[in-house]
């Protein structure tokens, strides 16, 4: 039963016209990602980005000449008074993060967006497993600003090059 709805649904897709952004042969757009130069973010969420950016859209580290440029600013905002106990102490707190991305080409504005994501960590009586769920929750936001940044940078590429 699977065998036949998988073989469906890759007749439906091949009949879409469906190619995806990311496959192992070397096309435009991964030739594209490679030639942006991120520029440095401000403070420890900033470098993480920036290297977790710098992997998914130049995964080879080729030598190639940066054409574009990527500036990013980040802002970080904490929630903690939600799930208040009898005590007015928090039990939770929601994270969001959310960064302002522009890509230029030279002085030429080809691309301005913004990303955000969102989480939330148990706040515990002793501040340091808080404190360790507080940073893992960041670290993990801060993946998904990047898997999110790196996925708008290629459609924007995929979409220049169709035209």
């Amino acid at each position: 039963m699977y065998k036949k709805l998988i073989f469906l649904f890759c007749l439906i897709l091949g009949g879409c016209s469906f190619q995806p952004l990311y496959y192992q042969e070397k096309t435009d757009v991964t030739a594209q990602t490679a030639a942006i130069d991120i520029l440095p973010v401000a403070q420890e969420s900033g470098r993480i980005l920036v290297n977790k950016l710098k992997d998914l859209l130049n995964p080879e580290n080729e030598d190639v000449e940066k054409k574009y440029s990527l500036s990013i600013s980040l802002k970080e905002s904490i929630d903690d008074d939600q799930g208040i106990l009898g005590d007015n102490t928090s039990t939770r707190a929601t994270m969001r993060i959310t960064a302002n991305f522009t890509l230029k080409e030279g002085q030429k504005v080809l691309l301005q967006e913004n990303a955000f994501s969102t989480s939330s960590y148990n706040v515990l009586m002793l501040p340091y497993p808080t404190v360790t769920a507080e940073n893992t929750t960041r670290k993990r936001l801060l993946e998904v600003l990047a898997n999110n940044i790196s996925i708008r940078l290629a459609v924007f590429f995929n979409k220049e090059n169709d035209k």
